[in-house]
């Protein structure tokens, strides 16, 4: 299968990188800025076609990996019922598949940057012209870059943005305090990140393996009047807890907003 790839930014590369040796991946780049930055290993891997229409007229399946407001001049190329997956956040189902010249299967997907290291979560829906044969395609294509997950309903995905698609942020922030902390109480900086990196790795490891719930772990290592209970007393007296569902919850709420606005702007060009 020839895999088209609009967009060769930061997600769109790690995309192709890690598709390209499974799939025929032909990329197209509009900013000539980011054409010339991509890494020579991946352009030895796959094709750059010269213009967008082009790429429409090698690929099979296409990939939407732009930015938002570019998303619908890329997808009015689509004049046949061939497979469009976006990865442009906030972008809509309805306004993907009114940019589309032809009716056509449309998966809409949000992955999450560990996806560089295939160790990414996509989670993805399609519109109701997607095959069973399309949704095992794009789960393919996502599995390639870490895990997938098929969600029946679209706007589960503002939940998805809220949790994965912006949770590497939240993960780094607790990350950078375990090590700041480290650091304050004594240990070296190197020592107090590689602390804090490999608790982090070992615990989320642990927790797949295990597939025990997260509060029955906790409660393993937690010993009556020991340092990690006094530890979580600490975290809970000082709104650790709702400080993360409100931060999912605020991040959920402005991916809502920002689909608003996406579609407000593609009616308005209408």
């Amino acid at each position: 299968m020839k895999l088209g790839i609009v967009g060769l930014g930061k997600m769109g590369s790690a995309l192709a990188q890690g598709l390209s040796g499974k799939y025929e991946i032909i990329g197209f780049e509009k900013s000539e800025e980011v054409a010339k930055s991509l890494k020579p290993s991946l352009t030895k891997k796959i094709q750059i076609a010269p213009s967008l229409e082009s790429l429409f007229v090698r690929s099979d399946t296409v990939i939407i990996a732009v930015k938002p407001a570019q998303v619908s001049e890329v997808v009015a190329q689509a004049s046949d019922h061939r497979l469009l997956i976006s990865i442009a956040a906030g972008v809509s189902l309805k306004t993907l598949d009114a940019a589309r010249k032809e009716n056509g299967p449309t998966i809409r997907a949000m992955p999450n940057t560990p996806l560089v290291i295939k160790r990414g979560i996509t989670a993805f829906t399609g519109n109701k012209f997607c095959t069973d044969e399309d949704i095992q395609l794009a789960r393919e294509i996502f599995e390639a870059t870490g895990d997938a997950l098929y969600l029946e309903q679209e706007k589960l995905l503002h939940a998805v943005t809220g949790l994965s698609g912006s949770g590497p942020a939240y993960v780094y922030l607790f990350l950078q305090n375990l090590e700041d902390a480290g650091v304050l109480l004594g240990l070296s900086r190197a020592d107090s990140r590689q602390l804090a990196i490999q608790t982090v790795l070992g615990s989320a490891e642990l927790v797949r393996q295990s597939h025990s719930a997260p509060q029955d772990l906790i409660h393993d290592v937690t010993s009556p009047g020991g340092t990690t209970a006094v530890a979580l007393k600490s975290l809970h007296r000082h709104g650790f807890p709702n400080a993360v569902l409100e931060a999912v919850t605020a991040a959920t709420r402005r991916s809502v907003e920002l689909a608003a606005e996406a579609a407000a702007k593609t009616q308005a060009h209408e």
